[in-house]
């Protein structure tokens, strides 16, 4: 019995040996071509030309001078006590608030100042008010009503406004408020895209 724990002892040994001999010249070959990879990586991105940062800034900015029609400022002013007052700085950088205010916001969700596939710039904001969806489509109707594409589409729960004014396509949407979604409580989520025509 001793004999056959020796004779494997070793088999096993030898095993381990010719294993060893075998595997590591492709170890360290493996290793060199790594480091030569490495070194070459080094020297290219040394030569390549540094990319321009990408930010969340839009690349352009809005040409066209927002001009609040009559109608419209009629609306905001009968409304000034519901209207958002953006005291945080929670708005993105020149958001329009004089041609499109957010109403009864209870919080803010986001803002942004983007740039559409054709390259305009514009404005995106997310909110959810306490008011109930009926309070804050009555608002937004009537200021967007003096638009002349305005037009309005029931989807579901939801309702979408769309209506050119001063330059700028502006699209409302106000729907239920899913804290699940937004984080946040209340009884209504209203979403706007303003962009540059």
């Amino acid at each position: 019995m001793k004999i056959r724990y020796v004779v494997l002892s070793i088999v096993l040994i030898g095993v381990l040996i010719v294993g060893a001999v075998l595997v590591m010249p492709k170890l360290i070959s493996d290793e060199a071509t790594t480091t030569d990879e490495a070194s070459n990586s080094t020297t290219t991105a040394v030569t390549k030309e540094p990319e321009t940062i990408k930010n969340n800034l839009p690349d352009t900015t809005a040409t066209t001078a927002i001009v609040v029609p009559p109608e419209m400022q009629t609306v905001i002013e009968e409304n000034t006590a519901e209207i958002y007052v953006d005291e945080p700085g929670l708005l993105a950088g020149n958001y329009p608030s004089q041609l499109v205010p957010l109403y009864g916001v209870t919080s803010v969700s986001e803002s942004n100042q983007i740039t559409n596939a054709s390259g305009k710039p514009g404005w995106k904001a997310t909110y959810v008010s306490d008011y109930s969806t009926d309070e804050i489509l009555v608002f937004y109707q009537s200021l967007l009503a003096s638009a002349p594409d305005y037009s309005e589409e029931p989807v579901s729960e939801s309702t979408s406004l769309k209506g050119t004014v001063s330059g700028y396509t502006i699209s409302i949407t106000i729907s239920p408020n899913n804290p699940d979604k937004t984080d946040l409580p209340g009884n209504s989520a209203v979403s706007i895209f303003i962009e540059q025509v």
